[in-house]
């Protein structure tokens, strides 16, 4: 590969207004460019605006310099981690098909109108179901009354599964706020990006399941790949409740790269099936398929030079891309340090403005309420490096 390519691509994913922390390419197994740097001055600067709280030394403190051993955050990465767990209960026999309805493992859809929504509809973000939002000034959740920014603001509520597994499912012809702005009717059951229906398919999986949920990840996946993560849960109990299926592990770059070689190897880990083959096939074939943009959790993007990718992508520039025919995998992640000043735990528990009595994801720029000054275009990056090999 093009070590002038792998440069401009780094340069583009990492420079300085980006808020970049790891850059990573993997080609065959092998890393073959890999790049970390910590935050700068001007970063700092833009933080601190926006953290009054923290000062110029803490800020340096908490995202200062990083290199392979440094933890990174998934945000909505993590949905692509729920996918592959997915994929693990069906090779299990725990579930039996995509195509079953969810009222097999969630017996309150089998009495009303969510009877027929199937497993498939939820990985595809097609579930119908209207999505849900936090309830401004509060740590409680509502049905959106505008556009579902991010898949639903669901990370302020202490409760982020109850309300996502009994809301109702939309009507079509009704002008919804959240559906194009209220401009035209709702369709019924079309692609609407969700964090809940992620919830929903976490609480599935966890059906009848004896052990703890975290456990079954940890013993059926992250342990399986040789990965080590932490996941964390909502504030629904005191110590902790409710996995948050849609977001939210931390972990070393090198390990999230892990991700992309299970997509790669089908399923595949240390030569056992653990992901159902078809079911990862499936994911693959839906990357090929002209006018696919999503497809069981995961998108599917075009770079700059045409090409298709299978992507993982969360809040903050979190990117694994996977170009399964020439088996590359592309790493992005943005700097983070979690606040872990009210427990100690990775339990979700954010006062707005109070860093110094919140539990929160605190990666940069926005997941500390500050902004870009400099553009991250994943498909630019990736193009860059699929010109790389193409360069040779």
């Amino acid at each position: 590969m093009s070590a002038q390519k792998l440069e401009e691509a780094a340069a583009l994913a990492l420079r300085d207004g980006t808020f970049g922390q790891a850059f990573l390419v993997i080609r065959n197994g092998n890393i073959v460019f890999e790049r970390y740097r910590g935050i700068s001055d001007l970063e700092a600067e833009t933080i601190g605006k926006s953290n009054p709280q923290l000062s110029k030394s803490s800020i340096f403190e908490k995202y200062g310099t990083r290199d392979k051993n440094s933890l990174a955050t998934s945000w909505s990465v993590a949905k692509s981690f729920t996918s592959m767990l997915f994929g693990i209960a069906i090779e299990q026999g725990a579930i039996t098909s995509p195509q079953s309805q969810v009222a097999l493992y969630l017996s309150d859809w089998a009495t009303d109108e969510r009877a027929s929504i199937t497993l498939q509809d939820v990985l595809d973000m097609r579930s119908g179901l209207v999505p849900i939002c936090s309830k401004s000034g509060t740590t409680q959740l509502q049905e959106c009354l505008g556009t579902a920014t991010a898949g639903g603001d669901i990370v302020y509520a202490d409760d982020q599964m109850s309300l996502c597994v009994t809301r109702p499912k939309a009507k079509a012809g009704i002008n919804y706020g959240w559906w194009n702005e209220g401009r035209t009717p709702y369709p019924g059951q079309s692609f609407l990006y969700s964090n809940c229906d992620t919830m929903v398919l976490a609480k599935a999986l966890a059906h009848r399941r004896s052990e703890d949920y975290l456990k079954w990840a940890q013993d059926s996946l992250f342990s399986k790949i040789g990965m080590k993560a932490y996941w964390w849960k909502d504030n629904s109990q005191p110590q902790g409740g409710n996995v948050l299926g849609y977001c939210c592990i931390d972990a070393t770059p090198r390990d999230f790269a892990r991700l992309g070689e299970l997509v790669l190897n089908r399923g595949m880990a240390l030569n056992q099936q653990i992901v159902s083959r078809a079911f990862v096939d499936a994911i693959v074939q839906a990357s090929v398929t002209p006018g696919t943009n999503y497809a069981s959790q995961f998108w599917i993007n075009t770079d700059s030079v045409g090409r298709r990718f299978i992507v993982a992508v969360g809040y903050d520039g979190q990117t694994i891309a996977v170009d399964v025919p020439r088996n590359i995998i592309v790493v992005r992640m943005g700097l983070y340090n979690p606040i872990l000043n009210s427990s100690g735990e990775r339990v979700m528990r954010l006062k707005s403005g109070d860093v110094d009595n919140s539990n929160w994801v605190g990666s940069l720029p926005q997941g500390m309420a500050a902004k870009y000054y400099a553009n991250y275009n994943v498909n630019q990056v990736l193009g860059l490096v699929s010109q790389s090999l193409d360069a040779q």
